[in-house]
């Protein structure tokens, strides 16, 4: 062999081996970029990179309501709303409501509440808008309950077996008697006409209580209701959407409209009455008629939560919060989602609590058994400084 020809070989064999040390390399970093991502995932349930920030964590070892021989879905916070002029309200393990009228640098439990159970999701609990001073929280293993004086005082619910998973009241109402839910586990659907009192199972040979007969409830007015089906019925009927309407105190439903409704109550502004569905956002004034408010929200999850008026509203999807400011025909984004770390079952939203504050632009975001945490998003009056708040990343 030549010289030349040694010279081509060994030229050929290097340029593979450095093709292989270049294939090696990339898939080292490629392997590593994935666990990365997925550690990453671990950590910081959130693909949000604002700085949210812990405004609980404290208060909760002060009060016990972190104690670790609690299991997760039974510590910290069992529920959150936060009012249009920024009041924080909780429901905090063992002690039940707690308040927070400075943006959560000071927190304080309300006496005597008698509100001890836990909140199933981001929908189970109601705020009157506007706002007025009433509010309330849905629970089961414990007992819910209303307060017309701005989470000053409560009277609980009375508790039927393990108590309600989710229910709408008639805000119409200035201090409501009309309730209407469903149970939890078993799921059966009931009806209060004394605020919260008693209850009543409305179609006991219809339902086994295996699961919900249906997913969507709402109240009209007292004799009013609204609901819709995305499951199988108990006995394997599927209901693919539409909204259905009872005007006899849901002894006869008629379909009134053919939207698919994603949250599992309405959200009432005065006489108008909201949903979100997978069209986007709709409105009501009778229940029977529905209108479209306008594209962009069709992927949202939670809210709408009201501000300093009914155009202006957030609400929540799996990738965003988003704000309107004319009514649902168009959106801004404000913020990253984000699920608060250390909750129970963390990757299902349908355990997260949210909440906005429009005065101060705040968002606020809390989990079943999370701590409650808190982002700026946009000028305002500033919020009040927390000595303790940690950064998300930081949280336990």
């Amino acid at each position: 062999m030549t010289m030349r020809g040694s010279v081509s070989l060994v030229g050929v064999r290097l340029q593979v081996s450095l093709m292989t040390v270049s294939m090696l390399l990339l898939l080292t970093i490629s392997q590593t970029t994935l666990a990365e991502e997925k550690d990453a995932t671990k950590i910081a349930p959130s693909a949000s990179k604002e700085s949210w920030v812990n405004i609980s964590e404290e208060f909760f070892k002060r009060i016990g309501a972190d104690a670790e021989a609690f299991p997760t879905y039974r510590r910290s916070c069992l529920g959150l709303m936060v009012t249009p002029i920024g009041d924080i309200v909780i429901l905090a393990a063992s002690q039940g409501v707690c308040v927070s009228r400075d943006q959560g640098a000071n927190w304080s439990v309300v006496e005597n509440n008698k509100l001890k159970g836990r909140c199933n999701d981001g929908f189970s609990f109601s705020l009157a808008y506007p706002y007025d001073g009433r509010m309330m929280f849905v629970c089961y293993d414990g007992a819910g309950g209303i307060s017309l004086d701005g989470a000053k005082t409560w009277r609980p619910f009375a508790q039927s077996i393990r108590g309600l998973e989710i229910a709408d009241v008639d805000w119409g109402d200035p201090d409501p008697k009309t309730l209407f839910g469903w149970l939890h586990e078993p799921y059966f659907t009931v009806l209060s006409v004394d605020g919260g009192r008693s209850w009543r199972q409305l179609y006991k040979d219809a339902e086994t209580g295996k699961k919900p007969v249906f997913d969507s409830i709402g109240v009209i007015d007292g004799k009013t209701l609204i609901r819709q089906h995305v499951r199988p019925r108990d006995g394997g009927i599927q209901q693919k959407g539409g909204i259905e309407l009872s005007t006899d105190a849901g002894q006869t439903w008629n379909r009134v409209a053919d939207y698919t409704v994603r949250g599992f109550r309405p959200v009432h502004y005065g006489k108008n009455t909201y949903l979100l569905t997978t069209a986007g956002v709709v409105v009501t004034t009778d229940g029977k008629d529905w209108r479209l408010c306008g594209e962009g929200a069709e992927s949202a999850i939670y809210g709408p939560y009201f501000g300093e008026n009914e155009l202006e509203f957030v609400v929540v999807t799996p990738k965003s919060f988003l704000k309107t400011d004319d009514g649902g025909k168009t959106w801004k984004k404000l913020a990253s989602f984000f699920a608060p770390p250390g909750g129970f079952n963390p990757s299902n939203w349908r355990f997260c609590y949210f909440g906005w504050d429009p005065r101060h632009k705040l968002l606020y975001a809390a989990a079943l058994g999370a701590s409650v945490y808190r982002l700026q998003v946009g000028d305002g009056e500033p919020a009040e400084s927390h000595a303790n708040g940690q950064p998300a990343t930081q949280a336990r």
